[in-house]
């Protein structure tokens, strides 16, 4: 709470539009229940398959299936684009109807495929 509550605080002045986005699904609880106004994404990935998460398994198998999703109703759903093509990720977009949000793209290969593939960009180290 204190730290979507900071992150809040930080932007009370910005004038242009925004989102915010955690991986922590916690904080994007607290943002769709006191700040709803604000566009609010989860970031995932394959949490089961990243060896150096330092998570329980139980809590990677939870959060690389989306399964927090049905609580916490992102606006959108940020993936790691190695990982966009997977059950949960394909059941989020299509049944719930969320954006899907890759990142972070490295080259401009990756970003044509995850534009043809619907997904909005994150990318980083070039110019699209």
């Amino acid at each position: 709470d204190a730290l979507a509550e900071a992150a809040c605080e930080l932007m009370k002045d910005y004038k242009g539009i925004y989102c915010m986005e955690s991986f922590d699904p916690r904080c994007i609880a607290w943002l769709r229940k006191n700040r709803p106004q604000i566009i609010r994404g989860q970031l995932t990935e394959n949490f089961v398959a990243n060896k150096q998460s330092p998570l329980p398994m139980i809590l990677k198998l939870i959060l690389t299936l989306q399964l927090e999703n049905f609580l916490v109703r992102p606006d959108f759903v940020a993936h790691r684009f190695a990982d966009r093509k997977t059950l949960s990720m394909f059941l989020v977009r299509k049944l719930w109807g969320a954006q899907g949000v890759t990142w972070t793209l490295k080259t401009q290969e990756e970003h044509d495929a995850a534009v043809s593939e619907g997904y909005l960009p994150i990318f980083e180290g070039y110019r699209p």
